[in-house]
């Protein structure tokens, strides 16, 4: 019994934050199938191939068209489009923009970097490549090449949001919480509609489980209503902070916006076993999260740990098994499966 009441400590503290694998290589297929069909049949793409037929040497149409690939992560076709609209045009800064954000949406990070050195170099003065190579800088980790860009882009305006919003998100990843507040709040000052300003304070302030984050939770998502992020960040603080019916109400607010959100469905299941003291219904909800993801391996851990609350060692095992095929080495797992023997 020792052992359940530890894992149920886990259950509540530790998992509600784990992200699970990946979507499978059928799902990815299917995706891309789905998205290719969209795509043959939007009227955007229908309009703008209609104009190219009437203006076939005009650059802003096949950026135009660029984009609408983009949009449905055609990027063959996109790069295609983008080379050839500055080829026509070699002096639209614009043009250059779009490519490098395909390269950079299309996970070559490589190229989207050469393409926006092109672009600081041949403009100079042009705050939108400064900042996209601050921002490519700072998702490949290298901080000092990100701030030099930021700050280069906030010295030809120093009334950039995103300039601030991208300082601030570094300051906050390398661990310097006052300057990552200081740099958010100026970003807000510059744009009070900065949806992931608000967040991202509303994260810094959540962490200490300061109720000041609820203040910015709440203007994240009077911007965007339909982002689970913020609704999500807000429902976990709430179970963080022992407020649990307002938790569960969030967690379904969630699922009716999203019904596969996973993270409020493992919640609403540790909820159920940690606090409730009902392993039926936590069960249930452990499992549909397995169901919206096959892969969750916390998930099957949660589910064991049901199982072996309810006397059910076999199934308990089966769990903890499959949680370690998907995890191995997984302590808790290892730990609650040599306790079943005992």
């Amino acid at each position: 019994m020792k052992k359940i009441s530890i894992f149920i400590t886990v259950l509540i503290i530790a998992f509600v934050s784990c992200k699970p694998k990946g979507e499978s290589e059928t799902e990815e297929n299917s995706r891309r199938t789905d998205s290719l069909l969209k795509v043959i049949n939007s009227p955007e793409l229908a309009a703008v191939n209609k104009k190219i037929l009437d203006n076939p040497d005009d650059a802003n149409l096949y950026n135009e068209r660029a984009k609408i690939y983009l949009q449905f992560k055609q990027f063959e076709d996109a790069i295609s489009d983008s080379k050839r609209s500055i080829r026509i045009d070699t002096t639209n800064a614009g043009f250059y923009l779009t490519e490098a954000d395909i390269f950079f949406v299309a996970n070559e990070t490589r190229n989207a970097k050469d393409v926006l050195e092109k672009v600081v170099k041949k403009f100079p003065e042009n705050t939108d490549g400064l900042l996209k190579l601050g921002e490519l800088y700072y998702f490949v980790k290298q901080y000092e090449n990100a701030f030099a860009k930021i700050n280069q882009a906030l010295k030809v305006n120093e009334n950039l949001a995103k300039g601030y919003y991208l300082k601030g998100s570094i300051y906050k990843e390398v661990g310097d919480t006052g300057k990552a507040i200081s740099s958010l709040e100026t970003a807000i000052e510059q744009d009070n509609k900065n949806y992931g300003a608000f967040l991202a304070l509303g994260l810094i302030y959540g962490a200490k489980k300061n109720a000041l984050a609820f203040e910015y939770y709440n203007n994240a998502i009077s911007i965007n209503p339909s982002n689970t992020e913020a609704l999500y960040a807000k429902a976990k603080l709430m179970q963080d902070m022992n407020q649990i019916k307002d938790a569960v109400a969030m967690y379904n607010q969630i699922l009716k916006i999203d019904p596969n959100h996973i993270f409020s469905i493992y919640n609403l299941g540790a909820i159920e076993f940690g606090i409730n003291n009902n392993p039926q219904v936590a069960m249930d909800y452990f499992t549909r999260a397995i169901n919206a993801n096959p892969k969750y391996a916390e998930a099957y851990f949660a589910r064991g740990a049901c199982h072996q609350e309810m006397k059910d060692n076999s199934n308990a095992s089966a769990d903890y098994q499959m949680c370690l095929q998907l995890k191995p080495n997984y302590e808790p797992a290892v730990e609650a499966l040599n306790s079943l023997g005992k």
